[in-house]
């Protein structure tokens, strides 16, 4: 065990929550759930990252995306909030900048 956490340890605890909800759902309808709005924008925003070198993307311009996707600013601010306590991104105080951690 070590004492820290990597990105591909949350993404795939994550993989491991929505798998075990899935099963609780079981077979109702078409076999999958329609993904949270959090998530879609915690992959629009890790998408934005991969575009990039570096660990860190523009907040205007995470949220510009998400907004065009149809999300509205307080959707977005909730996923920012979600994530951030879950310890896979920060926001600096300006909230000009997110970065993974």
């Amino acid at each position: 065990l070590v004492d820290t956490v990597e990105k591909e340890d949350v993404n795939e605890a994550m993989r491991l929550m929505e798998m075990s909800k899935d099963s609780l759902v079981g077979d109702r309808g078409q076999g999958t759930r329609a993904q949270r709005p959090a998530d879609i924008i915690f992959v629009t925003v890790r998408e934005m990252m991969s575009d990039r070198t570096g660990r860190s993307v523009k907040y205007s311009e995470a949220e510009q995306r998400c907004v065009t996707k149809g999300f509205t600013p307080a959707q977005f601010e909730e996923a920012l909030e979600e994530y951030e306590e879950l310890n896979v991104w920060q926001v600096n105080q300006a909230r000009s900048k997110i970065t993974f951690v």
